[in-house]
């Protein structure tokens, strides 16, 4: 399983996968997952704390925990 969760790391911290989210008219980014992540909310000054957030080893993990995710296709479609 850490395999996995090492894999999908590794491949948001190179950018080939994106962290599912939306952003706003501001250019905001808001993570789909927010209730895994404990950042402040998204700013003119900070755009992108939330997908910082989602950029981490932690926040695979707990997605991976809270969908118990079995494979990697999986995981990479949940985070």
């Amino acid at each position: 399983m850490q395999k996995i969760i090492d894999e999908v790391y590794q491949a948001l911290k190179d950018r080939d996968i994106h962290p599912s989210g939306s952003f706003d008219n501001g250019g905001r980014f808001y993570a789909a997952n927010q209730d895994l992540i404990f950042v402040r909310s998204p700013s003119r000054k900070w755009p992108f704390s939330h997908m910082q957030a989602c950029r981490t080893k932690k926040y695979v993990e707990k997605v991976c925990a809270k969908f118990d995710c079995q494979t990697l296709e999986e995981l990479k479609g949940r985070v």
